[in-house]
């Protein structure tokens, strides 16, 4: 028991790292309602976070959707990435009114080709910054929920204006 606990750890702790330049992988995605979502030709925010409806996912969650019309001035997208089946992202989205779109990962296809951790199918908080090239441009690894979206559109307002 305790081995296949460690080795579950350190599944957790060797994600795939990208780097900034790097291609952004899996450039194609379905949204929580099934519709196609093409992650080229304009910047995207990818936010992966653990569990729809939790406290910290929740206020994640409502302060991109607090900075959308912010985010769309900019030509920024902004998708919330989560373990979840799309049921409970839409769920989610509509109990909140969220602002913006939710990419269902229940695979893990996301995570793993954003080398995002995940135990148990719970992602640790990184956010992804893709140009309109299809290229990382900034990675942040470890946010803090409350305090993402701030920072996110910060580092957008310095580079777009």
């Amino acid at each position: 028991m305790r081995s296949l606990a460690f080795l579950l750890l350190l599944g957790f702790l060797r994600a795939q790292a990208l780097a900034p330049g790097d291609k952004a992988p899996l450039l194609e995605a379905q949204d929580s309602y099934g519709r196609p979502v093409d992650l080229r030709g304009s910047y995207v925010v990818l936010w992966f976070y653990p569990k729809a409806q939790s406290p910290g996912c929740t206020a994640q969650a409502k302060r991109y959707s607090e900075l959308y019309e912010e985010f769309r001035s900019l030509g920024v997208r902004v998708y919330g990435v989560s373990h979840d089946p799309a049921g409970e992202q839409c769920d989610f989205i509509e109990k909140l009114s969220l602002k913006g779109g939710m990419l269902p990962d229940p695979q893990g296809r996301l995570a793993r080709a954003y080398g995002v951790r995940s135990l148990f199918g719970f992602y640790s908080r990184d956010t992804f910054l893709l140009n309109p090239e299809g290229r990382v441009e900034k990675i942040w690894r470890g946010v803090n929920p409350f305090k993402d979206a701030d920072t996110v559109l910060a580092y957008l307002r310095e580079r777009l204006r």
